[in-house]
């Protein structure tokens, strides 16, 4: 959530990206190549049923997906991407060979994939609901202030879940009052699990206060702040980094 006032702060902030210094996560030796996607088999448009687009900009997707017990999807297609399962299930995946597995996913599982073909079915007897952050961009680092990283400056609010391919998965936790010191972040896609208000202030002082409210998803570039929780319920929500360059 923290992340969120990013949205209007972070304009105040693309200027300082060329300054900073380089992200040191797995994607550091990563060769600059586009991820294999297609198109025509995008999950959107093969089964616009199942998936929702949430939020799309700056080659940055969320999805809301859902597949009820018995549902399935044709063929299609995902770039390399980070899923969050909000209610999991018995899924059964068929690869492009027509190969078969069967997964149980759980609650609260977070991974990051790289890019793929299939078809899903759901297996089981509940809903399977799952947020999706699939990442159009090429594989490579881009900059950004490493020294201020979140999870450094803030542990006790910012808790890596998964972090391969330039992608990073942060759970974040603010209750009433916490704040956190000045941070940065790479460019960046929010998903509220929890909503509260927070106030968010820049490197120049500027604040900003705003509400956020469950299932509020948004993708926003590169920013540094400070973050209050001022609301009086928790805040908490799941944010992707990308630290890849943009296309």
């Amino acid at each position: 959530m923290v992340l969120i006032i990013a949205l209007t702060v972070a304009a105040c902030n693309q200027s300082d990206k060329t300054a900073e210094t380089k992200a040191t996560d797995s994607t550091t030796t990563a060769k600059m190549e586009a991820t294999p996607t297609d198109a025509v088999m995008d999950a959107v448009k093969v089964a616009p049923n199942l998936y929702k687009v949430l939020a799309d900009t700056m080659g940055i997707e969320i999805l809301d997906v859902t597949y009820n017990p018995g549902d399935s999807s044709a063929m299609h297609s995902h770039p390399d991407y980070a899923i969050y399962v909000l209610e999991g299930g018995s899924a059964a995946f068929y690869g492009k060979d027509g190969k078969k597995m069967d997964v149980e996913m759980k609650t609260g599982t977070i991974m990051i994939k790289p890019a793929e073909v299939h078809s899903v079915k759901n297996t089981g007897k509940t809903p399977i609901k799952v947020i999706l952050f699939e990442v159009n961009r090429p594989n490579g680092t881009m900059t950004w202030d490493v020294a201020k990283d979140a999870t450094k400056v803030a542990p006790n609010e910012y808790k890596v879940a998964a972090d391969t391919m330039g992608i990073r998965v942060l759970q974040i936790s603010y209750k009433p009052g916490e704040s956190s010191a000045m941070h940065s972040h790479p460019d960046q896609a929010l998903y509220v699990t929890e909503g509260s208000k927070g106030e968010f202030t820049d490197k120049d002082g500027k604040k900003m206060v705003m509400e956020f409210s469950k299932g509020m998803a948004m993708v926003m570039p590169g920013a540094t702040h400070s973050v209050k929780n001022v609301g009086t319920t928790p805040m908490k929500a799941i944010l992707v980094e990308v630290s890849r360059p943009a296309k």
